[in-house]
């Protein structure tokens, strides 16, 4: 090989000499070819010893400095030269030449240099192309020595992986389009490549576009550009414009034009584009979030440079696309307003998937805590509509049924609604927000003044039973019977309505807990607050077992001596209560009350809690999120009851009323009640008798509407007659396991609502659907399952499949006699199998696991087991006919592949 064109590096002439020195380690003149002086230093070390540099021209240059050498020997011993000369040996004359190492003028070798540098015996013959290679490897030497190659051999991914790393800081032989992404946006990217000598930016352009792909390719267009930190942006941006849902949109493809200045006028195809935009979109997740913010800002801009930032929607990853997806939900909410109907529901469902798809959409945030509460209240207000009732379709009757029903759906209801205060940081979506609450309102409001006048009624004549239970029985009809078959916790949680308290325990599954109903009926137990609804009457008539009015000190007496309780404790232990003030000593839960939980003698506890009713008078500026772990000692409570296996019983004296635009009207006693005087309004009733009990008789004008109140504004307020402040949670909890007998475990409290109504997109479906300005006509949502109706009875039912023999064929096929044959006793019964099925084809084939827990009547935490045990029948030759996906918590079924599978027709 060729000596280079240009004059020597200092590194060149340091890996030459040490080439020599190699073989010839006593070697005191070195000379070595160039064409052109430098500025190189008067003197190196090389092996330890001190060698000078000089440029000798001609001849006699060359004898002084050899001169200067002799005459020098003896002020520095073991000094040596390096001759640097255009000459050849032939030039320089045989004096010269004999004084020479070797006897000879060295010509630059740059790989016999990098040979030496590696300590290699042999190079990979493919470097040979490569001479800009082994000229950067000999360069970059003098940022530290390069380790000797194994077995003597240097190969081409080594050289790569050296040049790449101390010329770009790139640490692969071949890095992927993830770590050329990730290179880009370094501040000192664009400068390692620009100081790279021209004869190399192609070829190592062209490697990493066969090491990356595509990508690769795209990536070193826009730094061979000069825009090498847009690398990130500019696939971002062709997410949006070359997204499949834009093809065929005139301004997208305009700005796939325009996008081609940004990669030195190369054409982006539409396979490698969305490649790019998919890369582009996982690098982002790995940035930190200042870099990401960068990123995010500068694809934005180029958006609008690009004049697309409209279809910004497209994207899945640029927050400008999540608020422009919000504001299309904002409007499909809107629609919905002005005229409820099937297909405008779906383009709702349609808006809040896409959301909800969304890299920003945070699914813990309180953003889409909101978004998801309000699509469910429309498909409530669908499924309620009365054009939706069938022929079965009846009116509630009667206060227990109303009751019932408030715990059943319009606990639900409220705890959506409710949600929706606040509003969002987007107008449009706030006003959404507010027009959705207020149309929720006026159902609510209708059912409370029904749900009031029956309880006028049934307060004349009231019966104790499980679904209407008066909370002055709960004490003997309810905790005495559980507390002789197992010690209890009860937990009267001041305050506590049932929207907050359904929120509140929602995730208690997952901390080792079953809810329980009555087996005999099979009924979700309710409590009833007495009027008016306030802890003077009501908790105290609780914690008493009989209606009466009083305070804290009566409470602890009356309940430490009431006579069901006594029969059901220990002797010498009776029931013992604590109020808000036992609860706490400096180490969090008092030991006090932990002793008497673990305690294996106390059979009967009683903790009143007060973080709820506090709230109510607390600050409105907080958006509260209730869940056991951030509500103080609450956990504590619960953690000591499961390690005593204690059976918990959840109640509260009375619920209450969220402030949402109320009106004070008036003077009362308290926040939304009165003593009798003059006529009540039309947003009250007077109750007179049966379970009213104030300080100055038995009769009270309770305030129904939730807009109105006596007292000054607060958070929330109760002393009311509707069915948030009169309906309180009962529900019994007992470790996870644990029998109780004449129980058994809670189905799904969920109604059929609270859960998307329509299956997922069908596969190979588009990944983000187009959001229209204007809704598309859509096919019409199969029927709900029954349901009691909030305002007017039960649902309808869902027709059945008008093919619905295709099930008897299946459990008749020989194949699945089999399949049953080897599941054995795993294996379901055919009509618990038959019910998985109609659930899932009434819903095109795919259900939230807590939705089909709720259509199966069975509880949340067994259906993983059930669908498990149900595969082992209908996944054929382990075809995925029953799909379970525990992250996403659905299940679906492939009625195609079934079909198939068992040769049966399935319509």
């Amino acid at each position: 090989m060729t000596g280079p064109a240009g004059p020597l590096t200092l590194p060149q002439i340091e890996a030459q000499a040490l080439a020599v020195l190699e073989r010839a380690s006593d070697a005191k003149v070195i000379a070595i070819q160039t064409r052109t002086k430098a500025a190189w230093p008067d003197a190196i070390k090389l092996s330890g010893r001190p060698f000078r540099l000089r440029w000798c021209e001609s001849p006699l240059m060359a004898r002084e400095a050899l001169s200067s050498l002799e005459e020098g020997a003896d002020e520095q011993a073991g000094a040596g030269l390096i001759v640097l000369t255009p000459l050849s040996a032939r030039d320089l004359g045989g004096d010269v030449v004999a004084r020479l190492a070797r006897a000879q003028v060295f010509q630059p070798d740059a790989w016999g240099m990098v040979q030496q540098l590696f300590k290699a015996r042999e190079v990979d013959a493919r470097l040979g192309r490569f001479r800009w290679m082994a000229q950067l490897l000999v360069e970059r030497s003098s940022m530290g020595a390069y380790p000797p190659v194994p077995n003597g051999f240097l190969d081409m991914d080594t050289a790569w992986r050296h040049v790449l790393g101390r010329c770009l800081s790139l640490q692969a032989a071949k890095p992927d389009a993830a770590m050329l992404l990730n290179w880009s946006l370094g501040a000192d990217s664009a400068g390692y490549f620009e100081a790279l000598p021209d004869q190399a930016k192609a070829p190592i352009a062209a490697w990493f576009g066969d090491s990356a792909g595509a990508v690769g390719g795209l990536v070193m267009c826009c730094v061979m550009a000069g825009n090498t930190q847009d690398a990130v942006p500019l696939g971002l941006v062709c997410g949006v414009v070359l997204s499949a849902q834009g093809e065929g949109v005139h301004e997208l493809a305009a700005a796939a034009i325009r996008l081609e200045r940004f990669m030195g006028d190369k054409r982006i195809g539409i396979a490698e584009g969305r490649a790019w935009a998919k890369d582009a979109a996982r690098c982002l997740k790995t940035l930190t979030p200042a870099l990401r913010h960068e990123v995010i800002e500068r694809a934005e801009w180029l958006l609008r440079e690009l004049h697309v930032d409209a279809y910004a929607h497209l994207s899945d990853v640029l927050p400008l696309g999540l608020e422009q997806r919000l504001a299309l939900l904002a409007d499909a909410l809107k629609a919905f307003i002005a005229g409820p109907a099937t297909a405008q529901l779906q383009v709702i469902e349609g808006a809040t998937d896409s959301v909800t798809r969304h890299a920003h959409a945070d699914p813990t945030s309180t953003r889409m805590l909101r978004v998801n509460m309000a699509v469910r209240l429309c498909r409530w207000m669908m499924a309620e509509r009365p054009d939706s009732k069938g022929s079965s379709g009846r009116q509630a009757s009667g206060f227990a049924e109303l009751a019932q029903g408030y715990a059943h759906q319009g606990a639900f209801v409220d705890w959506a609604r409710f949600k929706l205060l606040g509003g969002d940081e987007l107008p449009g979506l706030s006003s959404a927000f507010v027009a959705l609450r207020d149309a929720a309102r006026i159902k609510a409001e209708a059912f409370n003044q029904s749900f009031a006048k029956a309880l006028q009624v049934w307060n004349r004549e009231p019966r104790a039973e499980p679904a209407c239970m008066p909370v002055e029985a709960i004490v003997e009809r309810f905790l005495a019977p559980l507390a002789k078959q197992s010690p209890v916790l009860l937990l009267v949680a001041d305050g506590l309505s049932y929207p907050i308290f359904r929120e509140l325990f929602e995730d208690l599954e997952t901390q080792g807990w079953d809810e329980q109903v009555t087996c005999a009926p099979m009924t979700l137990a309710v409590g009833i607050a007495a009027l008016p609804t306030i802890t003077e009457v009501s908790r105290t008539s609780l914690l008493s077992g009989r209606l009466v009015v009083g305070a804290a000190a009566q409470e602890k007496s009356a309940f430490a001596t009431h006579p069901a309780l006594v029969g059901a404790s220990r002797a010498g232990t009776k029931p013992v209560l604590f109020h808000k003030g036992d609860l706490s000593d400096a180490e969090g839960l008092s030991s006090t009350v932990r002793d008497a939980i673990a305690s294996t003698q106390q059979q009967v506890v009683a903790v009143v809690y007060n973080a709820v009713d506090d709230h109510l008078s607390g600050s409105n500026q907080i958006q509260v999120r209730w869940t056991i772990d951030d509500l103080r000692l609450l956990g504590p409570l619960l953690g000591e009851a499961r390690r005593a296996r204690r059976v918990v019983v959840v109640t509260a004296d009375h619920g209450h009323v969220i402030d949402d635009g109320t009106v004070q009207r008036g003077q009362g006693e308290g926040d939304r009640w009165r003593l009798p005087s003059g006529t009540p309004d039309a947003s009250e009733l007077l109750f007179e008798g049966g379970r009213v009990r104030t300080p100055s008789g038995d009769a009270v004008v309770c305030t129904w509407s939730e807009g109105v109140r006596h007292g000054a504004k607060k958070n929330g307020y109760h002393g009311g007659a509707s069915a948030q402040e009169v309906v309180v949670p009962l529900s019994v909890f007992t470790p996870r396991n644990m029998v109780l007998k004449g129980w058994q475990v809670a189905a799904a409290p969920q109604p059929d609502w609270w859960a998307p109504l329509e299956a997922a997109l069908p596969a190979g479906g588009p990944e983000t659907p187009v959001l229209p300005k204007k809704p598309p006509k859509a096919k019409p949502l199969a029927a709900p399952t029954p349901q009691i109706d909030l305002f007017a009875g039960t649902l309808p039912e869902a027709s059945p499949d008008p093919a619905v023999n295709w099930i008897d064929a299946l459990q008749a096929s020989p194949a699945y006699a089999a399949q049953k044959a080897l599941a054995a006793r795993v294996a379901p019964s055919d009509a618990d199998v038959r019910s998985l099925l109609e659930a899932l084809a009434a819903r095109g084939g795919k259900l939230s696991k807590a939705a089909l827990a709720q259509r199966l009547g069975m509880p949340a935490m067994r259906i993983s087991g059930f669908v498990n045990a149900a595969r082992r029948v209908l996944n054929l030759d382990q075809a995925a006919v029953l799909v379970l996906d525990e992250t996403a918590a659905t299940v679906e079924l492939n009625r195609e592949l079934l079909g198939r599978q068992f040769r049966v027709t399935v319509r």
